[in-house]
């Protein structure tokens, strides 16, 4: 085991870890608020608090790890979450304090997978056979992981089983995290400057970019966050609902070394492009259908509209900040897309779900996403600059 759990096998563990705890909580909030009695409304705020904490707390977490050092905030942020998982279904107990402790568990779980990532980022820098895509892959059957678990233990033992998967899956990240190599930072503390921070800030074409960003968050966070309420509503099983969400994770696989390709042949906003009209279509597809199996089918599309949206988005954003300023960059990002973006997706789709069936839910936001894709093609396709660097591809093993 001690061999297994070296160099860059070490960085697949944490990625296969730390996304089963997100695979168990996060496709399963929704549903264990239902099950608490919630009603849409009340769902949609209390599953935004996540979004929300990670838009306003994120970056100064990203500021706190380029100057504190990233490695210590990774392993507090990870330990911390881990135990107020844990501790989560014998203090929830109403909608008030179950709104305080999926505060508490976000202050500290939401900075995790952006710090891995920079870290991640870091080493892959320095290690010419390490790409971040290729240790980032194990992030996807790691979530599918995580969710399929989640299915199949919530029909034995009930929904609160996602907060203790959850908790353990991060105990078992942080394991093998402990022996991460340390990194040199790009520039010392004492060196960074903040009128580069401000400039980062400031740059137009990384913040257009990053509202487009947020835009797709905000309709995608109707598969991200209500795909089990929907698949509830069109007579899904847990047991079907867990062999999807797990389809849906395990669709990004080949992907990652698709993106690579793509990335190597083209600009990242050409893919970005891809990934948003497959969003639109397969928004479409939960809107004209009816049959729970059929929806695992359409999750064979998340490849294309996560995965690409994802790493496209990861080295456009790294390339365009400051070396010493990537952590907060990535966390910009972060904060974007799962913060900004989940909250506006959730409060609104939980308001629409009050009013009508989540299947028209779906309808509107892939006219959403349609309108947007086409909106954003200049943006996206004009040239933006020395194109990002794009790690060498290296096999699995």
């Amino acid at each position: 085991m001690q061999h297994i759990l070296t160099g860059n096998n070490r960085y697949r563990v944490v990625f296969l870890f730390s996304f089963a705890s997100l695979g168990s909580w996060m496709p399963s909030l929704n549903l264990w608020l239902e099950d608490q009695g919630m009603r849409g409304t009340e769902m949609g705020y209390l599953s935004a608090i996540p979004w929300l904490v990670m838009l306003l707390v994120q970056p100064f977490w990203g500021i706190l790890a380029d100057r504190a050092g990233k490695m210590r905030c990774f392993h507090f942020a990870t330990i911390a979450a881990a135990l107020l998982f844990a501790l989560f279904p014998f203090m929830a107990k109403g909608t008030w304090l179950t709104g305080g402790m999926i505060f508490l568990f976000s202050v500290f779980q939401t900075p995790v997978l952006p710090l891995l990532d920079s870290i991640t980022l870091d080493h892959a820098a320095l290690h010419p056979k390490a790409s971040y895509s290729s240790l980032r892959f194990w992030g996807a059957p790691g979530f599918g992981l995580g969710a399929w678990l989640t299915g199949i233990l919530t029909e034995t033992y009930g929904s609160n089983v996602i907060f203790y998967l959850s908790a353990a899956f991060l105990l078992l990240a942080w394991l093998p995290a402990t022996r991460f190599e340390k990194t040199t930072p790009a520039v010392s503390a004492a060196d960074l400057s903040f009128k580069e921070l401000g400039r980062t800030l400031g740059n137009k074409v990384l913040l257009i970019f990053l509202l487009v960003v947020m835009i797709v968050s905000i309709a995608q966070s109707a598969s991200s966050f209500f795909l089990t309420v929907y698949m509830r509503e069109i007579g899904a099983s847990s047991s079907v609902t867990g062999t999807a969400i797990g389809v849906q994770a395990l669709s990004e696989l080949p992907f990652y070394f698709i993106a690579a390709w793509l990335l190597r042949k083209t600009a990242p906003g050409k893919v970005l492009i891809i990934a948003i009209f497959g969003t639109a279509l397969r928004l479409l597809l939960y809107y004209l259908n009816s049959n729970p199996y059929a929806v695992i089918g359409i999750e064979s599309l998340n490849g294309i509209t996560w995965t690409l949206l994802w790493l496209a988005s990861v080295e456009f954003v790294n390339a365009k900040v400051p070396a010493q300023w990537r952590t907060t960059g990535q966390s910009m990002l972060w904060a974007m897309y799962f913060g900004a973006g989940a909250v506006l997706g959730n409060i609104a789709i939980g308001r629409l779900y009050e009013n009508m069936p989540m299947q028209q839910v779906f309808g509107i936001f892939s006219l959403l996403v349609l309108i947007v894709g086409a909106a954003s093609l200049w943006l996206l396709i004009k040239p933006s600059g020395p194109r990002p660097m794009v790690m060498p591809e290296t096999t699995l093993l």
